[in-house]
């Protein structure tokens, strides 16, 4: 009779490497479920189930034999060691256990024989397989990282695709589990221990936005320069949020703009914006004589001259700090208020809305035109909103009208005759004017080259130096459509003779009267407002002191007195970079350089040349750290708002504003899988579930 051992502490890592049973086809690699004989798993009482075997129970207790008539319970551990009970008795071992509920395998694991079995059943184990304990111990801890490495796999592609992560990382786990990912498996440390816990799914959420995080701000933190763009919105649960980001140059000197963070505000009043601002620099210690440049949509609140958000945090961070409305905001603004002082074309937007409506709300008529499109021959396309707010809306829904014209008239004269429909009544005769007509003849020609200007605008990489010469130019183009109409105003003639069979009567006199009652004004009026909407401000007409086409190549100092005029500005402004007579020795130096070495260069690439010269212009490199970080859209902002309606809509708003934020960070700047470091992740989060458990 074996003498009986006292209760020890038994390597529970290395019990649950030991006892699962191998095969050949494991290669001696040990990656399938985990016994875990020695968990402190509670006992539960079975609910609402008969006695009796469950087969299910292998899965857990994988030493246990069932007799051949399923009446009985025996353990392969204990019985093959021929271990004995204290008070003699041969249950487990010669004697089968009749009790046949779940609670009778949870006493059993915890009784002293079992825990001796199954100690020696390891050592029986490992000295068949020539291995040390250490060695053991190291493999399966391997085991289990890579497990763990998996699981966070799932769980950055959950997030970084969007999908609810709560109510489908535990499916997914389960589904790679079923495809043959079996060192999954190793997960499971017990009946209610597998990793798919809410508040264990959550750290794990935080661990993986950390590692995006953390290098982003540490960067900042470092920069020479940095510039944040804000902008808010109401979400889809109607709560104020604002968004951060910052465009900053990294340790490479690249030039990058992130998502920091969305903040939930109680109002938009400027004191409360300012307040929360000031406080996320706080938290994450970023310095205020860094922060240069302020990106806005331009909105009162925000560029206010007594108390805006930009006013007031030059008045407490830094005096120095340049505050720059959205060039895409201005863009909309221009193209939009070109049409506010012409009638015409202010009810020609009321009806395109009111034709989106009138379809939009009705699959009848939807239906109907449909089929019109398709016995016409027009291509079979939706009508679409006209906003001021979305900046390429005008451009779409004029393309869509116009394509589908015939089709629409039809569809607009049926309801009007078989449904005796006013409101069909009227859009019919007005979208038959030969002015209506003319006007989507006209936007057709000049909306592609604001749109295409937007969407430069809207690009991470534009900066200012790109600003000018783009709006310049879309000015020239403009204006030479009042002497050389485009395409399809050109073609005008043509069009009406195609439409004369749907009833629209147009003629060269329509077209002559068009153009100047509306035609000529509208397209100077777009020029005008983008000269108004795109002034050259002192500071950034004096940072084109760098620009190699204002430098003579025979004669570096030609018009030295604008360059000294430009570099006074900039030294008056920015008196922490040096002083004017400092900055001037400088430019001495690099402008016969410029003038020699970049003059193919554009003013970007001249100034990132000077950055990378920081050693020898240490001012004149500020300078142009400053001109590149300055924020001259805002477009991000808007992008990050999109990603938050995406992530709140499918999560229901269900979550904290916590998690929406490490959602966004992953979603926003998470790399792809194949780029990001998991291994440093695992690492990271066993940091925080030491602490929660020292906490705890």
């Amino acid at each position: 009779m074996s003498t009986p051992v006292k209760r020890r502490k038994v390597n529970s890592t290395l019990l649950q490497w030991v006892t699962k049973p191998n095969t050949e086809a494991d290669n001696d690699l040990i990656v399938g479920p985990i016994c875990s004989a020695t968990s402190p798993v509670s006992a539960k009482k079975s609910s609402h189930r008969q006695s009796g075997v469950d087969p299910s129970w292998k899965k857990t207790f994988p030493w246990v034999l069932f007799t051949d008539n399923e009446k009985g319970m025996l353990c392969s551990f204990c019985t093959k060691f021929n271990m004995k009970s204290k008070n003699g008795s041969g249950v487990w071992v010669s004697v089968p256990c009749t009790y046949l509920v779940r609670d009778s395998l949870l006493r059993h694991a915890k009784t002293n024989m079992h825990i001796e079995a199954t100690d020696l059943e390891a050592n029986s184990i490992l000295a068949g397989k020539g291995q040390s304990i250490q060695s053991a111990v190291e493999h399966h801890t391997s085991l289990e990282k890579t497990a763990l490495i998996g699981a966070f796999k799932i769980m950055y592609w959950l997030a970084k695709e969007e999908i609810p992560h709560t109510t489908h990382f535990a499916s997914l786990l389960d589904l790679a589990k079923n495809l043959g990912c079996d060192y999954l498996n190793l997960l499971q440390k017990g009946e209610s221990v597998n990793y798919t816990s809410q508040h264990i799914m959550q750290e794990m959420l935080h661990s993986l936005s950390l590692q995006i995080s953390t290098p982003v701000i540490d960067a900042i933190q470092q920069s020479t320069y940095y510039s944040l763009l804000v902008d808010e919105t109401t979400d889809v649960s109607v709560l104020k949020q604002l968004t951060v980001m910052a465009r900053y140059f990294n340790q490479d000197l690249e030039l990058k703009t992130s998502f920091l963070t969305l903040i939930d505000v109680p109002d938009g009043k400027a004191d409360t914006l300012v307040a929360a601002l000031k406080q996320f620099m706080t938290e994450n210690q970023l310095p205020a004589h860094s922060f240069i440049g302020l990106g806005s949509d331009g909105a009162a609140v925000m560029v206010g001259k007594k108390t805006g958000v930009a006013t007031q945090l030059k008045a407490d961070l830094n005096s120095e700090l340049i505050n720059i409305h959205c060039i895409a905001h201005r863009l909309a603004l221009a193209a939009a208020q070109a049409s506010n002082n012409i009638p015409y074309l202010q009810k020609f937007k009321s009806i395109l809305k009111q034709l989106f409506y009138y379809y939009q709300n009705s699959a009848v008529r939807m239906s109907s035109l449909k089929q019109l499109e398709h016995i016409l021959g027009d291509p079979a396309i939706k009508l679409k909103e006209v906003g001021d707010t979305h900046w390429l809306s005008h451009e779409t829904a004029v393309r869509a009208v116009s394509q589908c014209l015939p089709s629409l008239i039809a569809s607009l004269e049926r309801e009007a005759s078989e449904r005796h429909d006013a409101t069909a009544a009227g859009l019919a005769t007005f979208v038959k004017s030969p002015s209506f007509v003319c006007t989507l003849a006209m936007l057709s020609d000049v909306l592609p080259h604001l749109n295409r200007l937007s969407k430069l605008f809207q690009k991470t990489s534009v900066d200012f130096t790109l600003v000018d010469p783009l709006v310049s130019s879309t000015q020239m183009t403009l204006l030479r459509l009042l002497e050389y109409p485009a395409d399809n105003m050109t073609n005008l003639p043509t069009r009406f003779e195609q439409l004369e069979e749907y009833g629209v009567k147009g003629s060269e006199t329509d077209i002559t009267s068009f153009k100047e009652r509306i035609y000529h004004q509208y397209i100077n009026n777009v020029v005008e407002n983008l000269h108004q909407r795109f002034p050259d401000t002192n500071i950034l007409d004096a940072l084109s002191v760098f620009d190699p086409e204002l430098i003579d190549k025979e004669d570096p100092s030609l018009h030295e007195w604008l360059q000294h005029q430009k570099l006074k500005t900039l030294s008056d402004h920015f008196t922490s970079v040096g002083s004017f007579e400092k900055v001037k020795t400088e430019f001495h130096s690099l402008r016969q350089l410029i003038a020699v070495n970049m003059k193919d260069h554009s003013l970007r690439d001249a100034m990132l040349k000077v950055i990378q010269m920081g050693d020898l212009y240490p001012a004149l490199a500020k300078y142009c750290m400053i001109a590149l970080v300055l924020p001259v859209s805002t477009a991000d902002c808007e992008r990050s708002f999109s990603t938050m309606a995406r992530i709140k809509s499918v999560l229901r708003n269900r979550l904290s504003q916590r998690v929406l934020n490490q959602l966004m960070c992953i979603s926003i700047e998470g790399p792809s899988s194949s780029d990001f470091n998991f291994a440093s992740c695992v690492s990271a989060f066993g940091q925080i579930r030491k602490r929660k458990l020292t906490t705890d």
